[in-house]
Order: C-alpha cells, then structure tokens, then sequence
C-alpha cells in the first residue's frame, strides 16, 4: 500500500507498508510491515510508522512520524539503525533511541540516542547510564 502526501514544508512524503489503518478521529495514520516513508533523498525504515497529521490541516499535511521496531534511516552517506525513533517533519529533526548505530563512510558509532539536524547536517549521540559513546574510524596509512 503507498500513500503519498505533503507534509508542511511542501516536500513530499511517501508512506508504503504491507498495510495501513487511519483514524481520522484522532490524526492519525498506522503504517504496518516493512514501513517505509521517503522524503528526498531521507528513507526511514520500520516494522511500524504512525503519521501524525497537522490537526488544523484537516489531515493535508504531516507533523510528525514516530517509527517503531528495526528502525533505519538513510540519508547521503549515512546509515543510522536503533529500536525507535520520532521525526519531526516540521522542525526537520529526527530523533533515534535503543542500540544506535551511526555509519558514515569508514567509521562506526555506538551509543544510545542519536538527534539529527537535517539542515545543518549536525549530529549528537549520547550514551545513558554512565557508558561511554563508542566509535571506531578507519584510517589510510601515511608515507
């Protein structure tokens, strides 16, 4: 099932899933099974993607996409994977949370919650429970 829709900065999203629930009552939508929402060149993965549609829009435009379970996000040269995460449409942030994963070319980073910018392209990831953020980069050896 495919749904495709502008969210509110007029850059589409495409939502496909093996199925897929509304509730209009309450400005929701529930993507379900190998969900997927496309935005540019930004493809977020889940076993499950609830849309939060704008209220005031009538359900016309989106705020907010909360992904559940197998989380991945792919954006340019980046992998990012983790247990959920929340992507805030309007603000153009995205969230991750649980055993983040952050790739990048040759290096690997490890910790807990991972927040994106998506425009500035900056990054944080933090770690909980007194771990330490973990990466690893690989290196060209010098003459």
């Amino acid at each position: 099932m495919i749904y495709s829709l502008a969210s509110s900065n007029d850059r589409e999203i495409e939502i496909t899933a093996n199925s897929m629930e509304w509730k209009k009552k309450d400005s929701i939508a529930i993507a379900i099974g190998d969900a997927k929402a496309i935005q540019g060149n930004n493809i977020l993965y889940a076993n499950k993607i609830v849309v939060f549609f704008n209220k005031k829009q009538n359900m016309k435009s989106i705020k907010k996409l909360d992904a559940l379970g197998n989380v991945k996000f792919l954006r340019e040269s980046q992998i990012a994977t983790g247990d959920s995460a929340v992507y805030f449409v309007e603000n153009e942030k995205i969230l991750i949370k649980g055993n983040v994963t952050l790739e990048r070319e040759d290096s690997i980073m490890l910790g807990d919650e991972l927040s994106i910018d998506l425009k500035t392209s900056s990054s944080k990831l933090i770690s909980k429970n007194n771990e330490k953020v973990k990466a690893k980069y690989k290196t060209e050896k010098q003459n």
